[in-house]
């Protein structure tokens, strides 16, 4: 629409403007409106290729999974099931068992290694001592160490002492050689007796007594 189309109607300048800015206003409304339908209409395209996309990815999948089970034609899946139910059995098993072999290797470790410094190097006592300490009913490992090891290590030792040092057993070897020593200088001490004639008592006076008148 042109200013000249609307002078030769007739029309006044004000009017012309009048009629231009509404239909500046009307061509704005519908521009946008075009607008908002180009970009639902590309938003809609995208959809579409996308979900397209999604279809064949999902008809590729189906061939795969149908082009796999043929593999299994004939194979018992219940069997199957069971020897895989079986691996993971034994896969755990062996799991626990490397762990338990660690943590009972670290415990031999610990415990030589007190032994060390309590100075028992009698491989016998060291693996009576493990064999006890480290059962089921022996003492409990926490935190990378025995807890009251100290406690029954000192109770063992009452027994037969069998863990001393060697500064411990010549202190105790010299206090039992000087008891004996004291025994047996008390048995062979010279026991003095009075063998002398034992003092007799002054005989009584049986004679009458004389009675006076």
């Amino acid at each position: 629409m042109k200013t000249e189309e609307l002078k030769s109607k007739g029309l006044s300048q004000e009017q012309i403007d009048f009629v231009m800015a509404e239909n500046g206003k009307d061509l704005k409304a519908l521009q946008e409106e075009n607008k908002t339908l180009t970009e639902d209409r590309d938003g809609w395209q995208k959809k579409a290729e996308t979900a397209e996309g999604s279809l064949e990815t999902v008809k590729g999948q189906l061939k795969d999974a149908k082009e796999t089970l043929k593999g299994f034609d004939g194979v018992d899946v219940e069997g199957f099931r069971k020897k895989i139910s079986e691996l993971e059995e034994r896969a755990d098993k062996a799991e626990k068992d490397a762990a338990e072999k660690i943590r009972q290797r670290d415990q031999r470790d610990y415990l030589n290694a007190e032994f060390e410094k309590l100075g028992i190097s009698s491989d016998r006592t060291r693996k009576s001592l493990m064999a006890d300490i480290m059962g089921d009913d022996g003492l409990k490992w926490k935190d990378g160490a025995f807890m009251g090891l100290s406690d029954y290590l000192a109770k063992e030792n009452e027994k037969d002492h069998f863990y001393q040092t060697e500064d411990e057993k010549k202190a105790v070897a010299d206090k039992a050689a000087e008891e004996e020593a004291k025994q047996k200088a008390a048995g062979s001490a010279p026991k003095f007796t009075d063998k002398s004639e034992p003092k007799q008592a002054p005989a009584k006076d049986t004679s009458p007594i004389p009675v006076i008148f």
